[in-house]
């Protein structure tokens, strides 16, 4: 019985010390931090106020639930002390932390804890693709660097850093975007008692939540409209991100369907068009923007819808020949006359009317004729170069690349140094096909230069066009445009 009980006390005893060892590991020390020599706050509250001066948008990130609490810890061998990654707040490479080091009571100021510098960012996605890119530090105030705040005798520090995106063709972007883990590599400690050291890397789980793109905010509106051959759409919600408000929309399976527009634009003589954007997975919606100088900020607002707008997905191709190039350049005096009719669409039609001079320069003209400016307006062609070959996020699949314009030659060969310029009159639009030295082109210098002698076919594809709704649709929605 006897040593029955002196095992008892044994144990309780030594739970006890454990329980004692703990609390004096996780104790708030006696000693007091000099206020006059650190920034001492009285909650993390109040030092991240500090950090929302530094960093423009990291309040609003913060409200919304996107500065995520992380705890990853690094012990600091030479100074006893550890360092611990506080917050997180990643941005498609761009990343924000937060993070804390002891202060010890020897310390006299901020330069005696050891501050982090990181050099190369690692990127990692659950497919297993990685990238390696050099990591660059944003400064909250430009020239200076802040030396953090003091809570609980712990210094906080924050740091942005930046991937460096240099341009090479050999790296696989999608993979920054994509990154389900970050890892910080060649890492480096310094401070001024202990000069520089080196630490582990340091792995980060990243939030797969996009800020940019979550619906924060909703308010239903429940309202049908009718296009074209009674086809409907339904707008379901006025939905708030963090920096824009959209219309959550139902529309029919009709690839033409690009947008609509409104003819509420008071700032300007063309109607406003509102894009469709998203796809059949994640669902649709239109953006809507308040336009440039609109102090008006009452609650309800509207936006008239008159028209639908489509893209055709057929494409149109004439053919210059060379000799008629050769002849025209001859004697730039006397212009190629032409005028034929390349298609119609509806009561809009696309001429090539031939090459003549122009502003000095020889030129391929063709012209739009339309019933009114709105149509000429939605026709602007765009060269294809404008276009870069870069993937294209699925959500504006739908709406890129419209009213292309592109010229290859007798080879096949896609040329790309070239401009339009256009004119309105009325119901015609006349457009100008100017060639320029390629690489003075690339530097920004543009001197026309001589039609290429060459058969040169020219394409015209993805036009746009109107479609007047019967009835113009007035659309009622609350403000709840989180940045008013």
């Amino acid at each position: 019985m006897q040593i029955i009980k002196k095992l008892l006390i044994g144990s309780v005893l030594i739970g006890g010390f454990v329980v004692y060892t703990q609390y004096e590991k996780n104790a708030e020390p006696t000693w007091t931090v000099n206020a006059e020599h650190f920034s001492v706050v009285n909650s993390l509250k109040d030092g991240m106020k500090r950090e929302y001066i530094k960093f423009d948008e990291l309040e609003l990130i913060d409200k919304y639930g996107f500065l995520n609490d992380v705890d990853k810890k690094v012990t600091l061998k030479e100074s006893y002390r550890t360092l611990k990654i506080e917050k997180l707040w990643n941005m498609n490479g761009r990343m924000y932390l937060l993070y804390s080091v002891d202060v010890k009571e020897r310390d006299k100021d901020e330069y005696h804890i050891p501050r982090l510098s990181v050099k190369n960012m690692q990127f990692q996605t659950k497919d297993g693709k990685e990238l390696v890119l050099k990591a660059g530090e944003e400064m909250g105030k430009p020239g200076t660097r802040d030396e953090g705040f003091v809570y609980k005798h712990r210094l906080y520090r924050s740091m942005m850093l930046m991937p460096t995106m240099f341009d090479s063709s050999e790296n696989d972007w999608s993979i920054v975007s994509n990154a389900h883990i970050v890892r910080l590599q060649d890492l480096k400690i310094s401070s001024k008692d202990n000069g520089i050291d080196t630490i582990q890397d340091i792995g980060l789980t990243v939030p797969s939540e996009d800020p940019y793109t979550t619906v924060l905010k909703s308010e239903p509106i429940d309202q049908t409209f009718t296009y074209g051959d009674k086809k409907k759409v339904k707008i379901k919600s006025i939905d708030a991100l963090l920096y824009e408000q959209r219309l959550s929309v139902e529309i029919p399976n009709d690839d033409s369907l690009i947008g609509f527009t409104s003819k509420e634009n008071k700032l300007q003589d063309q109607p406003l068009t509102y894009g469709i954007l998203g796809t059949n997975k994640s669902g649709f919606y239109v953006p809507i923007y308040d336009m440039p100088g609109d102090v008006n900020k009452k609650k309800e607002r509207s936006v008239t819808f008159t028209s639908s707008v489509h893209k055709d997905p057929r494409s149109f191709s004439w053919t210059i020949p060379k000799k008629e190039i050769e002849t025209f350049l001859a004697n730039t005096k006397q212009p190629i006359l032409k005028s034929q009719e390349i298609l119609t669409i509806d009561n809009t039609i696309v001429r090539y009317e031939g090459m003549t001079m122009f502003e000095g320069s020889p030129r391929i003209k063709l012209s739009i004729f339309a019933d009114s400016s709105q149509l000429l307006h939605h026709l602007s062609l765009i060269p294809d170069h404008f276009y870069s070959d870069a993937e294209v996020p699925d959500d504006y699949e739908r709406v890129y690349k419209n009213n292309v314009i592109s010229i290859s030659d007798d080879k096949k060969t896609r040329i790309n140094n070239f401009e339009v310029h256009s004119s309105e009159e009325k119901n015609k639009a006349t457009y100008y096909i100017t060639f320029y030295n390629k690489e003075e082109m690339e530097n920004g210098e543009m001197k026309p230069i001589l039609i290429p002698e060459r058969d040169l076919t020219i394409t015209v594809s993805n036009l746009s066009y109107l479609k007047p709704l019967i009835n113009p649709v007035d659309i009622k929605y609350k403000n709840i445009m989180i940045m008013n």
